[in-house]
């Protein structure tokens, strides 16, 4: 049965802040103790007394900016004086909306910076630019503790299986590709890193012991990036006989039969994929560099082994013609995806929420390098400077 959904920003599917959840382990490491205030999964969420911490880092995008602005009026209406922190994808794309009693702005990954963060090492007004880390296996497990630890509104469920419950993990960061509607690349830069198959089992084996869970979202840009990567983790899961059900986010050039046939033998139920239009045209417009007819083809290779389709659609493009919505239809028809998502286009502005936030004088930058990052592949995030 086809289930269509028209959004823009979807904020209805609440899962765990993973990114959090790494930053958490990396403190707790040192003795610090973490509390989460999950006001996306939890509107209006707040602690008993906010005196008692002597951090607070915010992570913020831009279509939730405004409650980012909203914790900062409380925090001074309370009369807080300790440190605060802004991180998250808008603090890369919009540095100056950033106002002055934050005290630092994090652009990047921060696992390797957030304890010096706390223990005050940088100076206070700057914007800290840090490198990609290069091996994300060197990382702790995700403090999964931090959200489970009180009840609050995530999904743990899957529209493609019954079972339950269903954990989300992150296993790449970036995305070595290009949309033209995509800020991906903009945030984190093109070059893609990814945890082994091997470093992958393992954590969920760990969930698997620890919250006897059904299965895993790999709720990540690229997943099959490397398919050597997925192949491997694929025989992995059925010779750990780990009994999980599984689905990921995929572009339909980076699967083949060979490997969807492992992926269902494995647990796989569902690939959510970026089809975004049945025009050839548009899908040139996009680059998205995939044609209809791979499109076509990974959906009936899908269904052939059992996995269903989530499949989403750009609609309203002002250059979209009636030819190309007519092609849209007929993809659909042909395709049949049990799940349908029609996104209704957004311009390079509006994509990013209604920009018109206050600026503020530009900071000086602080570059953190470290042994486990690089500067590589991070020209369009760093406004097209080259480093290395």
């Amino acid at each position: 049965m086809l289930r269509s959904l028209l959004s823009g920003f979807a904020t209805t599917e609440k899962r765990f802040p993973l990114g959090l959840g790494y930053l958490s382990a990396m403190l707790k490491q040192n003795d610090h103790s973490v509390c989460l205030v999950d006001r996306f999964a939890d509107s209006g969420a707040w602690v008993n007394d906010i005196h008692v911490f002597d951090f607070v880092g915010v992570y913020t995008s831009t279509p939730c900016y405004e409650d980012a602005l909203l914790i900062l009026r409380r925090l001074e209406a309370e009369g807080y004086d300790g440190a605060i922190a802004f991180g998250g994808p808008h603090t890369t794309a919009f540095p100056d909306t950033i106002p002055p009693r934050v005290d630092y702005v994090v652009q990047g990954e921060a696992e390797y910076v957030i304890n010096d963060l706390v223990g005050g090492v940088y100076p206070s007004g700057v914007i800290l630019r840090t490198q990609r880390i290069q091996n994300l296996d060197s990382l702790p497990r995700a403090d999964y503790d931090l959200f489970m630890n009180k009840k609050r509104s995530y999904q743990f469920t899957l529209p493609y299986s019954t079972r339950h419950p269903i954990f989300n993990m992150n296993t790449s960061r970036s995305c070595p590709l290009a949309c033209s509607f995509c800020t991906v690349s903009d945030i984190w830069g093109q070059l893609w890193r990814a945890q082994s198959a091997e470093r992958i089992l393992d954590d969920i084996l760990y969930l698997k012991g620890e919250y006897n869970i059904a299965g895993v979202y790999f709720r990540e840009d690229y997943f099959p990036a490397s398919k050597e990567r997925v192949y491997k983790l694929c025989e992995l899961l059925i010779k750990s006989n780990v009994n999980i059900v599984w689905a990921c986010e995929t572009r339909v050039d980076a699967i083949d039969e060979e490997l969807i046939k492992i992926m269902a033998r494995s647990g796989c139920k569902g690939f959510y994929i970026g089809a975004e239009s049945g025009s050839q045209r548009m899908l040139e417009h996009y680059n998205k560099k995939i044609t209809v007819e791979q499109i076509r083809k990974t959906c009936s290779l899908a269904k052939k082994y059992g996995v269903a389709i989530a499949m989403s659609l750009i609609i309203a493009h002002p250059r979209e013609t009636w030819r190309d919505k007519f092609n849209t239809w007929k993809l659909v028809q042909c395709t049949k995806p049990e799940i349908l998502f029609m996104n209704i286009y957004r311009d390079e502005v509006s994509r990013h929420g209604v920009v018109d936030f206050p600026t503020y004088t530009p900071r000086s930058v602080h570059d953190v390098t470290f042994e486990n990052g690089t500067w590589e592949g991070q020209n369009g995030r760093l406004g097209g400077v080259s480093r290395h």
